[in-house]
């Protein structure tokens, strides 16, 4: 009877001390507001944030909405856009740019106006950009050409085209020269030299399937490249070496890293941000996750308050125009929202 006792005595322990240990390891990150954008049913993709000038840019279709993220409302917009992805910022030229993957260009625009400066011719459907400010140089990368665009941030000049031998998904510079690309279809990440402009390497990432999404800590040379296997894989970014490996959701499309809380975020369509943590340059572990929405499998994070922004809203699929042709998709009215997620101030 007593030794019976002391097993359950020491299972409620053991209990105890593993129900600490989660409470301990978990982010503290939830759903804080939900920020309307009522004015498109178009679908979105990628997002991103000028730190400097507090503004969140969304690609929503046919236009990218502007966002402040410290007021949390909707300041503006930049129509025109032909299937809008990718948002590059180039703060120090107070210039962007904005990929058109219905049509082979990219919008360059005013950071402060929002007024569109040029359109610049691509390869067939540019998806991912990067502004790469050691050299400044923008890359679009172009998924059906299966080649970069390298473009003159300062005067919007086509500077080169760079082969990839592999169609590109997303893309990160070390802000040193080089810009990295998963091409999804080889599984490998190629590091591209920006002023050289040309490929100096190709790795392959054992293990990963489709890779997505990526971002980098640049201070210790990691790259985390989002795999479509329900997997995170960590390399080396100077001899390409895989690390390790974690857990994330289904279909990742976007990854994220935040240098001063050592925190990594993978936001996956089945509606879950992972959260994973750097506790040194080679050691990791997976922390929680963050329910979201389902389709909601882009973000931008803040560096300054560590939030999250969520592109979100109730997508219904339609038939093609066409038979055989592609699947669309259409936000329901008045569902398209900013989710913003973080811990308690």
């Amino acid at each position: 009877m007593r030794s019976t006792r002391k097993q359950l005595f020491a299972v409620l322990i053991g209990g105890i001390c593993f129900s600490v240990f989660l409470l301990a390891d978990a982010s503290g990150y939830h759903l804080l507001k939900k920020i309307p954008v009522v004015n498109s049913e178009g679908t979105w993709d990628f997002a991103s944030i000028d730190d400097s000038a507090r503004r969140l840019y969304v690609a929503h279709e046919t236009q990218v909405d502007v966002l402040d993220v410290d007021k949390e409302t909707v300041v503006g917009k930049i129509p025109g856009a032909q299937a809008a992805h990718g948002i590059a910022i180039a703060p120090d030229l107070g210039t962007g740019f904005i990929t058109n993957g219905d049509g082979a260009f990219v919008t360059q625009f005013d950071l402060k106006t929002l007024r569109v400066l040029k359109t610049i011719p691509t390869g067939n459907l540019p998806d991912a950009i990067v502004y790469e400010p050691a050299t400044r140089r923008v890359l679009s990368f172009n998924t059906v050409s299966r080649n970069s665009t390298v473009i003159d941030a300062s005067t919007g000049n086509v500077v080169e085209t760079i082969p990839l031998d592999g169609k590109p998904e997303f893309a990160v510079s070390d802000y040193a020269g080089h810009v990295f690309v998963d091409l999804v279809d080889k599984a490998i990440v190629a590091r591209i030299d920006a002023d050289k402009l040309k490929i100096t390497d190709r790795w392959p990432v054992e293990g990963c399937d489709r890779p997505t999404s990526m971002a980098m800590d640049r201070k210790n040379h990691r790259l985390f490249v989002g795999c479509r296997n329900f997997l995170l894989a960590v390399l080396n970014s100077d001899d390409g070496k895989k690390l390790t490996t974690l857990p994330i959701g289904d279909n990742v499309d976007t990854t994220a890293f935040d240098p001063e809380t050592g925190l990594i975020f993978s936001s996956t369509e089945d509606g879950i941000i992972t959260v994973m943590h750097e506790d040194g340059p080679d050691s990791f572990r997976a922390l929680d996750t963050i329910k979201t929405q389902n389709g909601s499998k882009t973000m931008a994070l803040d560096l300054k308050t560590h939030r999250l922004f969520v592109p979100s809203g109730e997508v219904a699929k339609l038939p093609p125009a066409t038979p055989g042709g592609k699947v669309r998709k259409k936000v329901a009215e008045k569902t398209f929202a900013i989710l913003v997620l973080g811990r308690e101030q």
